[in-house]
């Protein structure tokens, strides 16, 4: 009997476990349904941690454009020139005796730098001297003559004039003394053969002072024209003997010299050359717009050697090359300004004014539609603004069409569109 009671109490233990377990199938959704409950009351407490709700606007900056003139800046190579440079030439042949200046050597207007030989001018002036003495003696001594002869002439002519007044009257009387009977026709003759005398010694006594008043005035007047060729040849040689002499024609600098001692130089050829340092200037080329806004007067920065100096604009014709490029000039000031080096070449640094509008960057400027345009802040909207671009340069413009005081979304969000709603952001 104790066998069967023991198999009995199995069944039984048995029984009470699966209802045990049943029971916690049964109550484990309740458990889950409370914490579910539970949830919305959690999310709806205050969580700084959360974030925040989301919002359809757009977060854009803003820039209130301001009013002036775009300015560019620019450069442009610029050469050193003189306000006087020369290739000093000699003005007659010889060889070079003299080199009496150096390169770097300063100089003043009249000092010779190089002298030329002299000893071939020196004959040749002598050698007109003495042509010139010799015409002048030939025309003295002809003058003389002619003075000399006149007088004997006048006189043999006022005689022969004499005699043949005298023999006239003869004439005239024995005319009167035949009438009456007085003469014989044979003294009549005779008289009027004495008259025609006369008469002949007369007119050969004027042809002689006539003759000599010509040729006297011919000599004279080939010997005058003798001595002023012999004077202009005194002048010419005097005027190549000072000649030889190559001098500076203003004060200035010896910027080199190229005539070598002992050499033959000819006439025209350049010996050396002076430039005037004490007012140096600077040239450059420049587009005409550019040459338009550096009128006469504008300053700029004229960099050389590490060092800055000012810039004036000088006037010019300002003709437009070849190239297309206006040449400009400038006086160049500073400390040392005169000790710059003709010839050398810097930099010339000078701003030009493109444009006055609202100055905004590039970047501000959408191109849709074929149009340039901005965007404006209005409210809590985008609103596109047309405007016309009236230069640009540097990441920068100037632009017309923007109300005064409005503000300018930059930078422009891709996703940007007119009528959009934005934040500006702070």
């Amino acid at each position: 009997m104790p066998t069967a009671s023991r198999f009995t109490a199995a069944p039984l233990a048995l029984t009470l476990l699966s209802a045990t377990l049943l029971l916690g199938a049964c109550t484990k959704p309740a458990a889950d349904t409370q914490k579910a409950d539970a949830k919305p009351s959690t999310s709806s407490t205050n969580n700084l941690d959360a974030a925040p709700p989301k919002t359809n606007a757009l977060k854009v900056g803003a820039i209130t454009p301001k009013q002036g003139k775009l300015n560019v800046s620019r450069t442009s190579s610029a050469t050193i020139t003189a306000a006087q440079d020369s290739q000093v030439a000699a003005l007659t042949g010889g060889a070079v005796t003299q080199v009496l200046a150096v390169a770097g050597q300063s100089v003043k207007a009249g000092d010779v730098v190089v002298q030329l030989d002299t000893s071939a001018l020196r004959q040749t002036l002598e050698s007109a001297q003495l042509q010139l003495q010799s015409a002048q003696i030939n025309l003295a001594q002809t003058q003389r003559n002619t003075n000399q002869g006149d007088p004997q002439l006048q006189s043999a002519l006022a005689a022969a004039q004499a005699n043949a007044d005298k023999a006239q009257q003869d004439v005239t009387a024995n005319r009167n003394l035949l009438s009456l009977g007085g003469i014989s026709a044979a003294d009549l003759k005779a008289s009027e053969a004495a008259l025609a005398q006369t008469q002949s010694a007369l007119s050969l006594a004027k042809n002689n002072l006539t003759q000599n008043g010509q040729s006297g005035s011919g000599s004279l007047a080939l010997l005058q024209n003798q001595v002023k060729s012999a004077q202009v040849s005194v002048g010419q040689a005097q005027e190549n003997l000072v000649k030889a002499s190559v001098r500076a024609p203003f004060s200035g600098t010896v910027a080199s010299v190229s005539a070598k001692l002992g050499e033959y130089v000819n006439t025209g050829t350049a010996v050396f050359r002076l430039v005037d340092g004490s007012s140096l200037t600077a040239d450059f080329n420049v587009s005409p717009s550019d040459a338009a806004a550096l009128v006469a007067g504008s300053k700029l920065n004229f960099d050389y050697g590490g060092k800055t100096y000012l810039a004036v604009i000088k006037e010019g014709d300002r003709v437009t090359g070849s190239d297309r490029l206006v040449p400009l000039t400038t006086r160049l000031f500073g400390a040392s300004a005169s000790n710059l080096p003709v010839g050398g070449v810097g930099q010339m640094r000078y701003r030009v004014s493109l444009a006055s509008g609202a100055l905004l960057p590039s970047g501000a400027i959408q191109n849709d539609s074929g149009d340039n345009a901005v965007y404006l802040v209005k409210g809590d909207a985008a609103q596109r603004q047309t405007v016309k671009i009236l230069a640009e340069s540097q990441g920068q413009v100037a632009v017309s069409g923007i109300p005064s005081g409005a503000q300018v979304i930059y930078p422009v969000p891709p996703s940007l569109q007119d009528g959009a709603s934005i934040k500006v952001g702070e």
